[in-house]
């Protein structure tokens, strides 16, 4: 992920944690994709914020890992979003790398398919 720190440091955001995404088949199996070295059955979506925390921080309202059927072309888990609303209600959202199935109220959603 080292590119990745290197873009939030540059856009000044600073790494406060991550949620990993598990994903599953309809059988509650891992579904596993291709990568370079390893089959990958997994995502993970980089936390950052700017500046110091807002006073609606909602520390500890989840785990860390989701255990979810797999969607649509790169189509995030409804779990992924709710969590980060609860994190911080009311907050500034921003998705980087989205598509048009990404999409959502209250969120800035940036990528080359849009």
């Amino acid at each position: 992920y080292t590119k990745a720190f290197q873009l939030m440091k540059q856009w000044g955001y600073t790494y406060v944690d991550d949620i990993t995404w598990v994903k599953q088949t309809v059988n509650r199996r891992m579904a596993k994709g291709h990568g370079y070295y390893l089959q990958h059955a997994k995502e993970t979506c980089l936390v950052g914020k700017k500046g110091v925390d807002p006073p609606n921080l909602q520390r500890s309202v989840a785990s860390d890992v989701i255990f979810s059927e797999r969607r649509g072309q790169s189509q995030k888990p409804e779990e992924m979003y709710e969590i980060i609303e609860q994190l911080i209600p009311g907050g500034k959202y921003l998705e980087i790398f989205g598509r048009k199935n990404n999409l959502r109220d209250y969120w800035v959603t940036i990528g080359n398919e849009l």
